[in-house]
């Protein structure tokens, strides 16, 4: 069962196809399906995403409107740090 895909869904699995497809051709991984590896990906990016435009809204709520994007950022990787999230 294939997912409904947005325009972002689009450019998320296009990424996840190129990423399955690049650890094929380098040997480091071999999918059976292919298929279920582009989905594996694409739901695992999808949620990366999902947490990193969720700090980067924490991070915009906790500073003010005349943040910059630099500190804008740094509150981010504060953050991601009390989650024990890598950016």
């Amino acid at each position: 069962m294939r997912p409904v895909v947005n325009g972002t869904g689009k450019r998320i699995e296009f990424l996840a196809r190129a990423i399955v497809n690049r650890l094929e051709d380098r040997g480091l991984v071999e999918f059976r399906d292919a298929e279920a590896g582009i989905i594996v990906v694409a739901k695992a990016l999808g949620e990366n995403f999902a947490a990193v435009e969720a700090i980067e809204q924490e991070a915009r709520q906790r500073l003010s409107d005349r943040a910059t994007d630099h500190q804008i950022e740094e509150e981010m990787r504060r953050i991601a740090s009390e989650k024990n999230f890598i950016l």
